[in-house]
């Protein structure tokens, strides 16, 4: 989306763990033939975005010498405060003059210098007249988005695409359960210090942004209450989400937690809501590490009708190389990985 340049790696960075993934798109549908995963180096990104490339570099040799792939060029998603995802309306014109208007409505929008942000933008056909255009705004901070991309150059991949996790999450929903028509579609995408969340209308990304709750929110909350290590809290949350037995304090701060999580997406979902013509959230979909914290799902179904994103659900795993065993290990954590990897060349 900001940084384009046939099959490319997906790699997304997240806060606890890096995950690369090689798609192939064919007439017979598609199929993941390898994925992996290597924890993120501490400190390496912060408040979702990265801040050592060098680190995240070392990262990615490591997970294609793992992978063994051939393939040369690189799709990384990028997330955080350097990213902003706006709906506007604009005076209806040709496309060819959008993208100079773009400049000048950004910077009504934008908390940054418009010549120091990416600009994209995606026509969105909704609601459109015959005087005006709905048109959603895609701003990235250039510094930020070259930190992505000078990441997976150093690592000796070329960086064919730079998209935002958003978008990802909303194209692995599209590939596994097609374009849902007539309902407004909340997808979110959990993860350990923040909430990629989106709502899609007839295949149409129609909001985007992140929520800073997350399974790193659960860890904290049990550092504090229990005055013990992050690494012991973070142990313990674990132990938690696989079914092991915790102290009842552990359960009791997690279902406290609970609370303020659901409370952060809820004030998004109103926000959403007071912001748009839509009524309601018809459906949601959730994914991510975070939706194995015992009772969550649950917990957000009393918002929106939540399931579980199946992100393999129509993307067949090469039974050749992965098992379904490890498919189904997998699958809570592959969502923005998959949304990454069925990126084609030609794909802008």
């Amino acid at each position: 989306m900001f940084f384009a340049g046939k099959k490319v790696l997906g790699i997304d960075v997240g806060a606890s763990s890096i995950k690369m993934a090689e798609l192939n798109v064919g007439r017979k549908g598609t199929v993941m033939s390898s994925f992996a995963s290597i924890p993120t180096p501490a400190d390496a990104v912060q408040n979702g975005e990265i801040v050592n490339p060098e680190a995240i570099a070392h990262c990615i040799v490591s997970l294609v010498e793992e992978l063994g792939t051939k393939r040369t060029k690189g799709a990384i998603g990028m997330s955080g405060a350097g990213v902003i995802v706006k709906k506007i309306t604009m005076p209806r014109m040709e496309a060819g003059l959008i993208g100079e208007q773009l400049h000048w409505e950004a910077e009504q929008y934008i908390p940054y210098d418009v010549n120091e942000v990416n600009l994209s933008y995606e026509l969105l056909e909704g609601s459109n007249s015959a005087d005006s255009m709905d048109v959603l705004l895609i701003a990235a901070v250039q510094e930020s988005v070259f930190r992505y991309a000078e990441a997976v150059e150093l690592a000796g991949i070329e960086c064919y695409l730079v998209d935002v996790n958003g978008f990802a999450l909303a194209n692995a929903f599209e590939a596994n359960y097609g374009v849902i028509g007539g309902e407004v579609v909340t997808l979110m995408n959990i993860g350990a210090s923040a909430t990629n969340f989106v709502v899609v209308e007839n295949g149409e990304v129609v909001f985007c942004r992140d929520i800073p709750v997350g399974g790193n929110t659960y860890t904290n909350e049990v550092q504090r209450g229990l005055g013990i290590s992050r690494e012991e809290a973070e142990g313990m949350k674990i132990s938690a989400c696989t079914g092991l037995e915790v102290p009842p304090e552990v359960i009791s701060i997690v279902q406290n937690t609970h609370d303020l999580v659901v409370d952060e997406i809820n004030s998004s979902v109103d926000f959403f809501l007071n912001t748009s013509n839509a009524s309601t959230i018809n459906r949601g979909f959730v994914t991510g590490g975070c939706t194995r914290v015992p009772g969550l799902v649950e917990q957000l179904s009393k918002i929106v009708a939540f399931e579980r994103m199946n992100p393999l659900l129509r993307v067949r795993c090469d039974e050749k190389t992965m098992s379904r065993d490890y498919a189904d290990q997998i699958r809570d954590f592959a969502s923005v990985v998959v949304g990454l990897g069925i990126r084609q060349v030609g794909d802008s």
